[in-house]
């Protein structure tokens, strides 16, 4: 029985989210919105395809999304599932309505809120053959719901620490209810001792999937023609996936430095205010994405993504890359920019990112704590060719090393199914 603590938090969660709303938070209305009328919908989707077996894979967001592409393409590959219906359940508005037109999902759907009622219309209505979770998504009603219901579940990259909250005393119920996961897969072999400790069923080391995802991506690059006339032959740093840390730096610098540096700045908040907020910090030549021409690229330093989807695709112009994050604990990917041999700047607070010191003691990655650390290490690099091919080389290297969790998912996929 789950404990009447998680009850009450899932509830004022969902009533967090429903006054936001009415207070005009954005990605509360669509995470409302998103989620209106979706039994009938439910039910209608797999009543029209009721013949067929299903396979769920859920994801929090747009970044967990990425790690499960390589294995959905894994799966549409194999003859043995050509018939199921591959159905993408999201919890965030972001990565949701990205993935919308995703070719190979057959259906991508919001989760409903983790009540009981909700997750037992949702798995009985849904009857997947098997669930499949990326990283950390433990939703305990659902995850109770399939085991009562014997469906087979999996997760896989995931990373334990020992201060996690599954350990302590008082959560021994969802300790219970992780322990009987038929596969747990995890990031690294300290999550994988640690979880040795206890009784679950299936542990083993996969790493970690985005490393297939972003192999895949480098090497199915197309070309930004507008981005490749900007770079021409100055050097180029991309900030990926940024926040205000790393925008207010880079527009410190930029002001300072009279080199010949060049930025394309892919904000991870792409709203017209922060846009605007952006466009204060940098003082230099700068336009946005979606106003460059070939008449007036050439013109300024710095471009301003204002759109979503292109980032992963613009590395392929970079040499070095600065990553969101850093500064507040919440790295983002340092993966997509380290396939494309791009130097990789971060800032010092990345524990809960395992990447990210396993990055900078391989060579790779340079982790800053300050504008002046970032500054030196930045112009020493723009200095010493050599130095920044030595990086830029222990970059790659370190992706194409950790390559290989997909087709150690996909074997559990098929033991399972």
């Amino acid at each position: 029985m789950l404990s009447l603590g998680y009850y009450t938090g899932i509830r004022t969660y969902g009533l967090g989210v429903t006054i936001a709303s009415f207070l005009g938070n954005e990605k509360a209305k669509k995470w409302i919105a998103g989620r209106k009328n979706w039994k009938p919908d439910l039910k209608s989707f797999r009543e029209s395809n009721q013949d067929r077996p299903l396979i769920w894979f859920h994801v929090s967001s747009l970044g967990e999304f990425e790690q499960v592409k390589p294995l959905i393409e894994q799966v549409k590959k194999d003859s043995d599932y050509k018939n199921h219906v591959i159905f993408v359940s999201f919890f965030s508005p972001s990565g949701y309505e990205y993935s919308l037109d995703y070719e190979l999902a057959d259906k991508v759907f919001y989760l409903p809120l983790d009540t009981q009622n909700n997750a037992s219309y949702f798995v009985e209505t849904l009857e997947p053959e098997l669930a499949i979770f990326v990283k950390y998504d433990f939703w305990f009603n659902y995850l109770n719901t399939l085991q009562v219901n014997q469906i087979p579940i999996i997760y896989f990259s995931c990373n334990f620490r020992p201060n996690q909250i599954y350990f302590k005393s008082y959560a021994k119920w969802q300790l219970s209810i992780l322990e009987d996961i038929d596969r747990v897969y995890t990031l690294n072999k300290s999550s994988k001792d640690l979880l040795s400790k206890y009784n679950f069923r299936s542990v083993a080391v996969c790493g970690d999937t985005r490393y297939d995802k972003v192999i895949q991506n480098a090497e199915r690059k197309s070309p930004i023609p507008t981005l490749e006339a900007f770079k021409g032959d100055a050097p180029l740093m991309i900030l990926g996936s940024s926040w205000q840390p790393e925008e207010k730096l880079i527009g410190k610098y930029l002001s300072q430095n009279n080199n010949h540096l060049k930025v394309i700045i892919a904000p991870h908040d792409i709203s017209e205010k922060h846009l605007l907020e952006i466009e204060k910090v940098i003082t230099v030549p700068m336009l946005r994405y979606s106003k460059l021409t070939p008449e007036n690229v050439t013109d300024i330093k710095v471009v301003l993504i204002d759109n979503i989807g292109l980032l992963s695709n613009t590395y392929q112009y970079a040499d070095y890359a600065f990553i969101g994050g850093g500064f507040t604990n919440d790295l983002h990917n340092i993966l997509e920019a380290a396939a494309f041999g791009n130097v990789v700047f971060y800032g010092d607070k990345h524990s809960k990112y395992p990447e990210g010191q396993e990055l900078v003691d391989f060579g790779g990655g340079i982790s800053v704590d300050s504008f002046s650390s970032f500054q030196n290490r930045l112009n020493q690099l723009l200095e010493d060719t050599n130095m920044l091919s030595v990086y830029q080389d222990k970059a790659k290297q370190f992706v194409y090393q950790h390559k290989g969790a997909t087709a150690i998912v996909f074997k559990a996929i098929k033991e399972l199914l």
